[in-house]
């Protein structure tokens, strides 16, 4: 077995008491000491920092680059102007979703692409496949750039108050700028529900600018469970859960994201149109704190099996558990009680509106239009 990939933060975070765990063959921080439930709160109410260093990070640049990508994601890239930034669908030939990266256009043939880390090693590297031989340059810059995310209503005054950072960019859009004396790309987007901004950076500068935030107040670290718990209230899907090569978009609850009726061909698209749906993803609320988990099969009230968890733990926003379930859509009744097969006990709970939790401060939607 290959040692894990660690960060530039790694020793730092595990001085910090963090508990570390795999993910995508990363080293990453899954809580530090004051525990998941007290960082998702943070977050939800203050600002919190999380080290993004582990997502995947490729500029596609070269004449050509634009119609290149519009050719492959499921969304339009082309019509995205310089300096904004918009979450696409790569598929594959059967339509399955292959990963959501976050596609930034830097210049007019400059484009940078941001991934979870799950979707880094295959998605990127098809990206990377599919541009050879094209005149478009790729540049792998996961293990050149080290990546921090403010996550929070408060993250922009943090920024801006607090470590000066001037001329931030819009929501939904990217822009270079000066932080603590050294040049950073600020991308004006996340996952959690709340206002957020990610600096991507030189390595060398990670370490300076972590102790700078964690001696800010009101900033905290926060790891991948937060991140988890936070992303699951919004009801966004993730790489490797609700988007696997398996199923379509309209399968995993992204159908209205596609347009059909343009004439533009894309990777997957013909696939598209050939396959009716018969399960799709689902919000359940449950009747207790306990969380249903990745896997547990889904019982509707006449004991029939119709699907199963893709994300589910307890959100502590709600102070109840919830998640995302894959489900045969003929056999959900919006009343219905559900049941969930978990070990030592079944646990019961009803399909609910998306997201679970709107009270968030982010000022646009997370696909971005």
């Amino acid at each position: 077995m290959s040692a894990l990939i660690t960060t530039p933060l790694t020793e730092y975070e595990i001085e910090l008491g963090a508990k570390m765990v795999p993910r995508a063959g990363w080293n990453v921080p899954l809580s530090y000491p004051e525990g998941i439930v007290a960082e998702h709160r943070h977050t939800r109410t203050l600002c919190s920092v999380f080290d993004l260093c582990a997502s995947g990070k490729l500029r596609v640049a070269g004449e050509g680059a634009a119609a290149a990508l519009d050719g492959w994601f499921a969304r339009p890239v082309a019509d995205l102007e310089p300096g904004r930034c918009r979450r696409n669908l790569l598929l594959n030939e059967k339509g399955g979703v292959l990963g959501a990266p976050l596609v930034a256009r830097m210049a007019e043939e400059d484009f940078l692409l941001l991934a979870e880390p799950e979707f880094d090693a295959g998605g990127l590297g098809r990206i990377r496949e599919l541009c050879a031989g094209r005149g478009v340059e790729t540049l792998d810059l996961t293990r050149l750039l080290a990546q921090l995310a403010l996550a929070g209503p408060k993250s922009r005054v943090v920024l801006e108050e607090e470590l000066h950072v001037h001329d931030l960019p819009d929501y939904g859009c990217v822009r270079t700028v000066e932080v603590d004396g050294f040049r950073a790309i600020a991308v004006h987007a996340g996952s959690t529900g709340e206002d957020a901004f990610s600096l991507l950076f030189n390595l060398d500068y990670a370490d300076q600018l972590w102790d700078l935030l964690l001696e800010t107040e009101p900033v905290m670290p926060a790891g991948y469970g937060a991140r988890e718990s936070l992303r699951l209230e919004m009801g966004f899907p993730a790489c490797g859960s609700e988007l696997t090569a398996e199923f379509t978009p309209a399968e995993s609850g992204l159908g209205t994201l596609l347009h059909p009726e343009e004439p533009r061909e894309f990777i997957g698209r013909a696939a598209l149109g050939s396959r009716f749906p018969e399960q799709r993803l689902f919000g359940v609320r449950l009747d207790g704190r306990r969380a249903a988990r990745e896997g547990a099969l889904v019982l509707n009230a006449r004991d029939e099996v119709i699907g199963r968890v893709t994300s589910g733990s307890f959100c502590p926003s709600l102070d109840t558990a919830a998640a995302l379930c894959r489900l045969v859509a003929a056999c959900v009744e919006p009343e219905e009680l559900l049941r969930f097969e978990v070990s030592g006990a079944v646990l019961t709970g009803k399909i609910a509106p998306l997201p679970f939790y709107d009270g968030g401060s982010a000022p646009g939607e997370w696909w971005l239009p």
